[in-house]
């Protein structure tokens, strides 16, 4: 069809340089580890997201392809072996310089109302835009359990059967139990650990609700994932079905 050939050329002409491919998975500890024979579908699906999603700059920052292209490579990477389809909710990314000011509007226990502003990292929007600091992107992936696209990339594959609810599609070999029984029980660490000042077993925002524990389990999946493995190793083998992956072996 002539739209299919339209858009192999578009592919191929935002497709990185080796050079520059390489260049970047090297300045990130969660692609510079990618077995050398997963290294050409990730370039390949980082110039078919650049094809195909929007790139738009904001608060006065007008990205370039490079800018572009690092935030393609992340975002390659939790849809390396599932697919493209699973961002099909949302069409473009909002990259700002820094972090963001976002509205806010919180409900205490008594029922009031608080609004405000807050500096963001990154947002995603359901069926909407995915918004990202890239002065943020730039901290991520550095083997310390911090990616903010994963993050906000996780909530949208998290919002594919709707609201973002720590309840993503799951895939033929993960029963709703499992799934369930095992996530309900780490979240439930998460808070006992931070109610009784222990070292939390990931970070302590995954606690502000089971759609964002999900969210910060993918990001330490993907970016420190012996450290879940050891950790959570439920968790681990859910996600490591559910994106048909297993990035823990990278480090043996």
């Amino acid at each position: 069809m002539l739209w299919r050939r339209g858009l192999e050329r578009r592919i191929s002409e935002l497709m990185p340089s080796q050079a520059l491919f390489e260049s970047r998975l090297a300045d990130f500890t969660c692609l510079a580890r990618l077995p050398e024979q997963d290294r050409p579908r990730l370039r390949r699906l980082a110039a078919e997201i650049l094809a195909t999603k929007q790139f738009l700059g904001a608060g006065g920052l007008q990205p370039d392809y490079r800018d572009c292209l690092t935030v393609a490579l992340h975002a390659a990477l939790p849809v390396l072996d599932i697919g493209l389809d699973n961002y099909r909710n949302f069409q473009t990314f909002i990259l700002y310089a820094q972090p963001f000011e976002a509205d806010i509007e919180e409900t205490d226990e008594a029922g009031v109302v608080h609004r405000g502003r807050d500096l963001r990292a990154g947002e995603a929007w359901h069926r909407g835009p995915v918004v990202l600091s890239l002065s943020d992107v730039a901290d991520s992936g550095h083997g310390e359990g911090f990616h903010v696209v994963i993050h906000e990339l996780a909530h949208q594959i998290d919002q594919l059967n709707g609201e973002a609810n720590g309840f993503p599609l799951l895939t033929a070999d993960i029963s709703h139990e499992d799934w369930v029984r095992s996530f309900s029980a780490a979240y439930q660490q998460l808070l006992d650990e931070i109610e009784s000042g222990q070292p939390p077993c990931i970070d302590d925002y995954g606690a502000e609700s089971p759609a964002e524990f999900f969210a910060v389990a993918c990001e330490f999946f993907f970016d420190c994932p012996d450290y879940l493995d050891d950790t959570l190793p439920e968790i681990y083998s859910l996600l490591s079905r559910l994106f048909k992956q297993d990035p823990a072996a990278h480090y043996q």
